[in-house]
C-alpha cells in the first residue's frame, strides 16, 4: 500500500512539474557577405628565389582567408550566444 502511494506522489510529481521554453530551429542567415578573396601576386617567370618568395606569399594569403571562411562558418555553427 506504502509502495503504491509512494509511487503515486512520484508520478503525480513528475506530471506537475513544467518544462523549460520549448527552442525551435529559425533560418537564419549567419553570414552577410562572403568577404572578398585575397589578390593573389603574380609569379616571375624567371629566378628561382622571386618565384620561391611569391609563392610562398600566395600560400600565406590562400590560408588566410581560409581561416576567415572556417571563423564565419565556425560561428554559424555556434549560432547566437
Amino acid at each position: 500500500m506504502r509502495a503504491a502511494l509512494l509511487l503515486a506522489f512520484i508520478l503525480a510529481g513528475c506530471a506537475a512539474r513544467t518544462s523549460g521554453p520549448e527552442l525551435l530551429p529559425l533560418a537564419v542567415p549567419c553570414i552577410s557577405s562572403r568577404p572578398a578573396a585575397p589578390s593573389l601576386p603574380a609569379v616571375p617567370s624567371s629566378g628561382i628565389y622571386p618565384q620561391v618568395q611569391a609563392l610562398l606569399a600566395r600560400e600565406k594569403l590562400r590560408a588566410a582567408y581560409e581561416r576567415e571562411l572556417e571563423a564565419l562558418l565556425d560561428a554559424c555553427v555556434a549560432g547566437p550566444s
